[in-house]
C-alpha cells in the first residue's frame, strides 16, 4: 500500500509515469517473446530450389535395364482442371444438384473419389499442395490472403519445361503462385465474398473461345462462387444448389466440347478433365481447421470413353497431394522433385501392366530418395525395406509376369510409398527449440514480476481479507488456463467460459449488494442472466455441436428474413441507447452523426438482402455508397473529436472517442444476428460496476465478459469460424492491409470493447490520485490475466508438441492466442501512454 500512499502524499505524476512506463517496457518484452515462440514453433522451412528432369526417370530395376522411353510417356491429350473452391465432399451426393456429374457416374466415364486434404485447409497451400506434390508450411494459412511466388518444383514448371502450353482463368492467387507460367491468363478477385455471380461467370465466358483452340495442352480453371456463397450463408444455404447445378453445367459444356475434340483428332491421345476441390466447407460456411467437412473435398476423373473399373460400395478415398504426381504421370512428364504423394489407380487403368509397374517403381523411387535424406537410418526402416522388396517383386514379375506377382508388387510399393511419405511428412517439421525454451523463460520472468508489482499495489492487503469471489476469480483463472492442455477442453472452451461467467454472476448476487439502486441493479443482473440463456444458443460453437441448428441459422433463412430484420432493428436500438448511457455522444452534432452512421448500417444490409425494410431508400445494389458514407461519417466524428480535445485534455474523452468509434465500427462488420450482443456487453458492464467498486474484481469482470461474448458471437478455436467476409464490406477492390484489420477487430471485437468499458469506468472525472492508482492496477490485472493463459499454453504446446492433434487442435489454438495477445499488448500499450499522458498534463480534465 506504500506505493498508494504516495501517490496520495504527493508524487503521483512521477510514480505513475514510473509504473506507465514500466508496464510499457514489459508489454514490449512480453511481444517479442511471443514473436520469438512463433518463429521457434512456426520455423520457415528452407525451399529446395531442385527439379526433376527427365535424366531421373529410372532407365535400370535392380539387374534389368528399361526403356524409359516406352514405359514413360504420355497418355492423354488436353487436360482441363477444374478447382471448384470449397466443393465439399458430399457435394456431389445429391443427384438433382449435378445430374449431369450423376449421369456420367452411370455411363462409367467419370469416377467419383474423395481427396483428403493436410490442415490448414487455405486456399494457397492448397494449390501448393495439389501443384508440387508436398504438404506446405502450416504458417502458410498466415500468408494465403497474400501469396509470393512458389519456388519449388511443381507440376506447371515441369509442363512448361516440357513445351506444354497452360492457359489459365480464375482465382488470382494462381497468378500470383505461378507468374508467367501461363500463355493465356485472367485472373478474379478471391475476397470479395459478396461476388458468387460475376465471379464464376468471368471463367465461364472464356470455356467456348479456349475450347475453339488447339494451342494449349492444359487449361486450369478456378472457381470462386461456392466458397463465397459459403462464407456468406454456409453450406445449408438455397443459394448452394443453384451454384452446383451451374457447376454442372460447366462439366457439361467441358466434357462435351473434349469429347467432340476426341471424335475431330481420333488420332491423338485422349482428352482427360479432373475436377476437384481445393479443401471442403466447415458447417458454418468458412474453412481452414482440420473438421471432415473441410478436409474432405470432391474429386471427379471424367473422360469421354467408359471406364471399365469395378468399385465396391464405398467411395474411394485418396490424398490430395497424390493428384500431381498422377496427373504428371498421365502427362508423361517428371514428377515434382518433393512430391510425396502416391499414384492414383483409378487414374492409371489405361496403362499396361508394365507401364502402371514402372510408374509405381519410379514414384517409389523420388520418395524414397526424400526419405533417405530425411532419415539417416531410414535404410533399416521397415516402409523402405518394403521398397527393395517391392523392387524385387518387380523384377521378378519382369521375368515371369503372373497376376499374382503383379498384384504383390503393386502392393508392396503402395505401402511403401505410404510409409516413406509419412515418414517424410514428419521429419519435416522441426522445431527451434532454443528460440520456445527462450520465449517461455521470458513469459514466466514477465508473469512473476507483473505478480510482484500487483502486490506491492494492492494485493498484499487483499490476500490477507480474500473473499469467496476473489478465490473464485482466482481459481477459475487458473483452472481455465490448465485446462487448455486438454485438447477436448480447447475445443469446447466456450461451456468453461459459460460455467464461469454465470457462477460469477450468481456469487455476485450472492455475496455483494449492488452500488446505488439496487432495484435497477438486480432487474439489471437478472436481464444478463436471461440473455446468457438466449445469447448460448444464438450461434453454435466449438466442435462436437458446431453443427446442430441454432438461433442465427433459423434467423437467416430467406422465409424467418422479417425476424431477423426486427431483431437486427433491435440491435440497432440497442448500439444507440448504448452509446447514449455510456454518453458517449454528448452534443447534437456528434448525435447526428452517430444516428447517421447507423442509417449507413442499416441501409447496407438492406442492400445486400440481409435484411428488409420495403420503405427504404434503394441507393445501390452492392452496398458499396452506403460503406462509404459510413466511413465519412466516422472520419468527420474523428477529425472534430481530435480538434476538440486539442483544446482541452481529457482522458475520459479520449477513451469515449474510441469507444464509440469501434461500437459503431462493429455494428457495421458483425453479422445482423449478433449485433443485439453489443448491448448485452454494456449491460452487463453496468451490472460489474453495480456489484463490485474494487478494482480487481471489476477487471476479472470485464476480461471474462469480454471473452464470453467473444464465444456468443459464434467464435471458436477453429480456423474456420474466422469470417474472412467481413474486411471486404462495401469495398470494390482488395486492398490487403485494411481487410486484415477489419477480420482481426471484427474477430475480437468484444474483449476489445470489454477493456475499453474498463477503462472508461476509472476515466470518470474528477481524475484523483486514488483513480490513477486505479488505472495501473486494471491495467496490470488485465495484463496478468493475458499474460497466464498464455504462459501456460506456450508451455503445454511445447510439450504436447508430438500430440496426435498438435496442428489440427493445438496450433489453431496457438494462433488464437497469438492474435489475441497482440491485440491485448497493443491496447495495453495504448492505456500506459494514456495514463502517462494524463499524468505529465496533471491529470487535465
Amino acid at each position: 500500500m506504500q506505493q498508494i500512499q504516495d501517490i496520495v502524499n504527493g508524487k503521483k505524476y512521477q510514480i505513475v509515469s514510473y509504473h506507465s512506463l514500466l508496464m510499457l517496457f514489459r508489454t514490449c518484452f512480453t511481444l517479442f517473446a511471443l514473436c520469438l515462440f512463433l518463429f521457434g514453433f512456426f520455423p520457415i522451412k528452407n525451399v529446395n530450389v531442385s527439379f526433376s528432369t527427365k535424366e531421373d526417370i529410372p532407365s535400370r530395376l535392380l539387374n534389368s535395364s528399361l526403356d524409359n522411353n516406352i514405359l514413360y510417356h504420355r497418355h492423354i491429350g488436353k487436360l482441363v482442371l477444374v478447382v471448384i473452391d470449397a466443393f465439399r465432399w458430399d457435394f456431389v451426393e445429391t443427384p438433382e444438384y449435378m445430374p449431369y456429374v450423376t449421369e456420367l457416374r452411370r455411363s462409367k466415364k467419370a469416377l467419383l473419389l474423395t481427396a483428403r486434404c493436410h490442415p490448414p485447409t487455405a486456399t494457397m497451400p492448397r494449390i501448393k499442395a495439389i501443384m508440387t506434390g508436398s504438404i506446405p508450411n502450416y504458417v502458410d494459412v498466415a500468408f494465403n490472403l497474400g501469396s509470393n511466388k512458389v519456388l519449388e518444383d511443381n507440376l506447371i514448371h515441369q509442363s512448361v519445361e516440357n513445351d506444354l502450353k497452360v492457359v489459365f482463368y480464375g482465382d488470382e492467387l494462381w497468378l500470383n503462385l505461378f507468374p508467367d507460367k501461363f500463355i493465356r491468363k485472367e485472373g478474379t478477385t478471391s475476397f470479395l465474398v459478396s461476388d458468387y455471380t460475376e465471379v464464376d461467370a468471368n471463367v465461364t465466358r472464356r470455356i467456348g473461345k479456349e475450347l475453339k483452340k488447339n494451342d494449349w495442352d492444359i487449361l486450369i480453371l478456378h472457381y470462386l462462387g461456392l466458397d463465397h456463397i459459403g462464407h456468406l450463408a454456409g453450406p445449408r444455404s438455397p443459394l448452394i444448389p443453384d451454384k452446383l447445378r451451374e457447376m454442372d453445367g460447366v462439366i457439361k459444356l467441358l466434357h462435351e466440347s473434349l469429347q467432340k475434340w476426341d471424335l475431330e483428332h481420333s488420332q491423338a491421345f485422349p482428352s482427360y478433365l479432373v475436377v476437384t476441390g481445393d479443401h471442403g466447407m466447415h458447417d458454418s460456411g468458412s474453412h481452414g481447421g482440420a473438421t471432415l467437412g473441410e478436409i474432405l473435398a470432391s474429386l471427379l476423373l471424367i473422360e469421354s470413353t467408359p471406364h471399365n473399373i469395378s468399385l465396391s460400395g464405398k467411395r474411394p478415398e485418396v490424398s490430395q497431394i497424390d493428384l500431381g504426381a498422377t496427373l504428371a504421370v498421365l502427362l508423361g512428364l517428371p514428377i515434382p522433385k518433393l512430391s510425396l504423394g502416391a499414384l492414383i489407380p483409378h487414374a492409371l487403368h489405361r496403362l499396361s501392366d508394365e507401364q502402371y509397374l514402372f510408374a509405381l517403381f519410379y514414384n517409389a523411387q523420388l520418395i524414397a530418395n526424400q526419405f533417405l535424406n530425411a532419415d539417416s537410418n531410414g535404410g533399416s526402416k521397415d516402409c523402405f525395406i518394403l521398397y527393395l522388396k517391392a523392387q524385387h517383386v518387380h523384377e521378378l514379375w519382369l521375368k515371369n509376369r503372373t497376376e499374382d506377382l503383379k498384384i504383390l508388387a503393386e502392393s508392396l510399393y503402395f505401402n511403401a510409398t505410404q510409409g516413406m511419405s509419412f515418414s517424410v511428412v514428419k521429419n519435416l517439421v522441426t522445431f527451434n527449440m532454443w528460440a520456445i525454451v527462450l520465449s517461455c523463460g521470458i513469459l514466466i520472468m514477465v508473469l512473476f514480476w507483473t505478480m510482484l508489482v500487483l502486490q506491492s499495489f494492492s494485493l498484499r492487503t487483499a490476500c490477507k481479507n480474500l473473499s469467496t469471489i476473489t478465490i473464485f476469480l482466482l481459481v477459475g483463472s487458473i483452472l481455465h488456463a490448465v485446462s487448455l492442455s486438454s485438447s477436448s477442453f480447447i475445443e469446447e472452451e466456450h461451456q468453461t467460459w459459460y460455467f464461469l461467467w454465470i457462477t460469477f454472476l450468481l456469487l455476485a448476487s450472492w455475496t455483494n449488494r449492488p452500488i446505488g439502486n439496487e432495484f435497477s441493479s438486480k432487474f439489471a443482473l437478472v436481464a444478463v442472466l436471461l440473455g446468457h440463456r438466449f445469447l448460448r444458443k444464438l450461434n453454435q460453437t466449438g466442435d462436437k455441436w458446431a453443427s446442430l441448428p441454432d438461433i442465427s441459422d433459423w434467423l437467416e433463412m430467406p422465409e424467418h428474413q422479417i425476424c431477423l430484420t426486427l431483431v437486427f432493428l433491435l440491435g440497432l436500438v440497442g448500439v444507440w441507447t448504448s452509446l447514449l448511457g455510456l454518453k458517449c455522444v454528448s452534443n447534437t452534432v456528434d448525435k447526428v452523426l452517430h444516428f447517421c452512421a447507423l442509417l449507413c448500417t442499416l441501409f447496407y444490409r438492406n442492400d445486400v438482402g440481409d435484411i428488409f425494410l420495403p420503405y427504404l431508400p434503394f441507393i445501390s445494389s452492392s452496398g458499396v455508397k452506403e460503406v462509404k458514407a459510413f466511413w465519412f461519417l466516422i472520419l468527420l466524428f474523428f477529425l472534430r473529436s481530435v480538434a476538440n480535445i486539442q483544446q482541452k485534455w481529457s482522458m475520459k474523452r479520449a477513451v469515449k472517442i474510441l469507444l464509440s468509434i469501434l461500437v459503431l465500427v462493429s455494428t457495421l462488420l458483425l453479422q445482423p444476428s449478433n449485433v443485439i450482443l453489443i448491448s448485452y456487453l454494456v449491460l452487463s458492464s453496468f451490472t460489474i460496476q453495480a456489484y463490485f467498486k474494487d478494482t480487481i474484481k471489476c477487471s476479472f469482470g470485464h476480461v471474462w465478459l469480454g471473452t464470453v461474448v467473444y464465444f456468443y458471437q459464434g467464435n471458436s478455436n477453429n480456423l474456420a469460424t474466422i469470417n474472412v467476409a467481413t474486411g471486404y464490406i462495401g469495398v470494390e477492390h482488395q486492398n490487403l492491409i485494411s481487410a486484415s484489420l477489419l477480420v482481426l477487430f471484427h474477430t475480437l471485437t468484444f474483449p476489445i470493447l470489454a477493456l475499453l468499458l474498463l477503462w472508461l469506468q476509472f476515466a470518470k472525472e474528477p481524475i484523483t490520485p486514488l483513480r490513477k492508482a486505479d488505472m495501473l492496477i486494471s491495467l496490470n490485472v488485465c495484463f496478468l490475466l493475458r499474460l497466464l493463459p498464455l504462459t501456460v499454453y506456450f508451455i503445454v504446446i511445447t510439450i504436447q508438441r508430438e500430440h496426435l492433434f498438435i496442428w489440427s487442435v493445438f496450433a489453431p489454438k496457438l494462433l488464437y492466442e497469438t492474435a489475441h495477445s497482440l491485440i491485448c499488448l497493443v491496447m495495453m500499450a495504448c492505456g500506459c501512454l494514456l495514463t502517462f499522458v494524463d499524468s505529465k498534463l496533471k491529470g487535465g480534465v
